[in-house]
């Protein structure tokens, strides 16, 4: 009651509008890489790599790179890679345009120092596993090391996770970095026709609640 004797006004609902989000026993801040692949099993098949990224909660914490110098290459400063932090134990990779556009790679913790490495194609047309993801990063010419050894050194298998290879964690040269509200502002700038999966993407980064700039830490070597 207020001092008047009136009901307190009711408390306002916030109605999730997202078509993407998290399903039942799924989290949106997922901490493995086996939690983000249980995470995309629980979306609207076939399921975007966009529809996991909009399935995150906020806010979402990201660094931008434009670097082209690796798998997942960005496509410049307008279309950069971003890494996408749910915790601090899982950074999620996306590429807003270019080759790499239908790739989200994983880097799981397991030391201050050392990441695990996953990847998922989309769209995925049915359920996937944590053994998918690992698989996938593996060598098709030396299965006993990943695609991922050419860049980060002192790769080795990862004991507590079966499948799993460590190695060193990178973070991108500061040269190559790309400011959050620059990226903002391609999302403001982006033209549905011209563009429409580009736009699809930073609609995907930006539409759907906060977004913060999220360094990497600056103990980690330089990619």
């Amino acid at each position: 009651m207020t001092a008047c004797g009136s009901p307190a006004p009711a408390p306002e609902l916030t109605v999730d509008a997202r078509r993407c989000k998290p399903g039942p026993g799924a989290t949106g801040s997922p901490r493995s890489i086996e939690e983000a692949v249980a995470l995309a099993n629980t979306l609207p098949f076939p399921v975007t790599a966009e529809c996991l990224v909009e399935a995150l909660d906020r806010p979402l914490r990201i660094e931008a790179s434009n670097s082209r110098l690796s798998v997942q290459p960005a496509a410049g400063d307008r279309s950069p890679r971003v890494f996408v932090w749910t915790d601090d134990r899982l950074v999620m990779t996306i590429a807003v345009d270019g080759e790499g556009r239908d790739l989200v790679e994983f880097g799981q913790f397991v030391t201050p120092r050392r990441a695990i490495k996953g990847e998922l194609e989309f769209p995925l047309t049915e359920p996937a596993t944590l053994a998918d993801a690992l698989a996938r990063v593996r060598n098709p010419d030396y299965p006993n090391i990943t695609s991922c050894f050419v860049c980060h050194d002192r790769e080795r298998d990862e004991p507590s996770i079966p499948g799993a290879r460590s190695s060193l964690a990178l973070r991108p040269k500061p040269s190559s970095l790309v400011p959050v509200e620059a990226l903002r502002g391609e999302r403001a700038a982006c033209d549905d026709a011209a563009e429409p999966a580009r736009c699809r993407w930073l609609e995907a980064l930006f539409a759907h609640g906060p977004v913060e700039h999220r360094p990497f830490d600056p103990a980690l070597r330089l990619f």
